[in-house]
């Protein structure tokens, strides 16, 4: 508690120094944070995916061709239900509309609800089946989701967001029972209301969910409209299917060669079946997808990690290098202070704190400016800002950011450490080597 008085004494008598220290803080704590919250809505467990770390994507049927060709549709129903739904590797698969894992809305997950005549709404509709909410857990705020029965069955049922209940009802009424009505389609009646979204997260963001059905007719029965989206308990269970999945490929392509048919492939003599390409959990998936074109899409998960690291302490350290120089040249300045009072016996490492304690206050002021910073940049420029992480897709109105993309105990705990990094790079290397200096020496100095 001296220390920490000791501090707040030291800013107020020394109020230039302090301003631009913790100005600096907070530009970088700033920027670094809009770059951790980013990455935290792409890689974090937040709603409605808790499960990220045990996901898994199927993009497509992929072709691939002996002169690096690729070709790729989606999968049909029957591909489903031979390929993956028997799979003792899978704890939940669920085929989906949407382009699971390549962080993109497709048009044909668009469509039209009649809300009156010639009033339409535009929403984003899923079909998929009962496993689908077991991957992603929905809060439904009235019924329930629709059951793996009402799918074999065929029903015409659907769940809704309660944003689209409260368009097409009005606020406050319970649409459960009621129909929707899709243009130039079938007219599907709502069995649960699910708290909605933010389309930044693309994989689970729809107004309408509702069963999946028999794809359109195409060359071969297993090429069809679906992605897939899994779960798997761990990584050996992942290894496992990647085995299962490879056998799998090459047994159908020797049964039914018809499934490599329907891609034009100029020069190529030899085509394969690939099932497991990318295959990967959720954070992994989605930081090879960004650098699909690049060296990083061949690394392990550690080197990977190792390189967003490195990233994230430049952009801590450039910074603190700054605040470094700062410090030094006001360390000299106190140096025969420093002097008096080893003189008196106080110890090397009693003043050091007192240093790092002066600066951790100064830090933390300047990284709570930072993280308000950060938020404000966000959440006024969250268009410009997430349109250079996000697909344009997903960004055709103003992004919905949740509060718990914002305010997660994660982050919190992130932006402390960032502070800490800071602190301890820009205060204890100068403040250690003016402190070394003996005492004649720092007195000479001042004079």
């Amino acid at each position: 508690m001296r220390h920490f008085r000791q501090a707040l004494a030291i800013i107020r008598e020394e109020r230039l120094f302090s301003s631009i220290y913790i100005v600096g803080t907070a530009l970088a704590i700033a920027f670094t944070m809009v770059m951790a919250v980013v990455y935290y809505i792409k890689l974090a467990p937040i709603y409605p995916e808790p499960n990220r770390a045990r996901t898994i994507y199927f993009e497509g049927l992929r072709i691939e061709t002996d002169n690096h060709g690729m070709g790729q549709t989606g999968f049909s129903r029957l591909a489903f239900e031979e390929w993956f739904k028997p799979s003792p590797h899978i704890e939940y698969c669920s085929p989906t509309l949407l382009a699971a894992g390549t962080g993109k809305t497709l048009g044909k997950c668009h469509a039209y609800v009649v809300r009156g005549k010639d009033d339409y709404l535009n929403i984003v509709r899923n079909q998929t089946n009962a496993d689908f909410f077991h991957i992603y857990e929905y809060d439904f705020v009235s019924g329930r989701p629709f059951n793996s029965k009402e799918v074999e069955a065929g029903e015409a049922v659907c769940v809704i967001s309660d944003a689209l209940a409260e368009r097409l009802y009005g606020k406050g009424v319970d649409a459960v029972g009621k129909i929707v009505q899709i243009e130039n389609d079938s007219e599907l009646r709502v069995v649960g209301i699910f708290r909605g979204c933010s389309p930044l997260t693309p994989d689970s963001y729809a107004d309408i969910i509702q069963p999946f059905e028999d794809n359109d007719h195409f060359r071969s029965p297993y090429q069809g409209i679906y992605s897939i989206v899994a779960t798997v308990k761990d990584d050996v269970h992942l290894q496992a299917l990647k085995q299962e999945l490879d056998n799998v490929a090459a047994r159908t392509q020797q049964a039914h060669p018809e499934v490599l048919d329907g891609f034009n492939f100029s020069g190529a003599n030899k085509k394969n079946l690939v099932l497991t390409r990318n295959l990967e959990t959720h954070p992994m998936h989605v930081l090879k997808k960004e650098n699909s074109e690049g060296v990083l899409s061949t690394v392990t998960g550690w080197q990977l990690a190792r390189h967003y690291a490195s990233i994230l302490f430049v952009l801590l350290f450039v910074p603190a290098l700054n605040l470094c120089g700062i410090v030094a040249g006001r360390m000299e300045r106190r140096s025969a202070e420093m002097a008096v009072r080893k003189t008196f016996g106080a110890k090397c490492s009693t003043l050091l704190r007192q240093v790092v304690m002066e600066n951790l206050v100064m830090t933390t002021i300047g990284g709570i400016f930072g993280l308000v910073l950060s938020w404000l940049a966000i959440g006024i420029l969250r268009t410009e800002i997430l349109g250079m992480f996000f697909d344009s897709s997903t960004l055709s109105t103003a992004p919905v950011l949740e509060g718990e993309m914002l305010f997660a105990p994660t982050l919190f705990a992130g932006a402390f450490a960032a502070i800490l990094v800071l602190n301890l790079l820009a205060a204890v290397v100068p403040a250690w080597w003016s402190l070394r200096k003996p005492i004649v020496e720092s007195m000479l100095e001042k004079r």
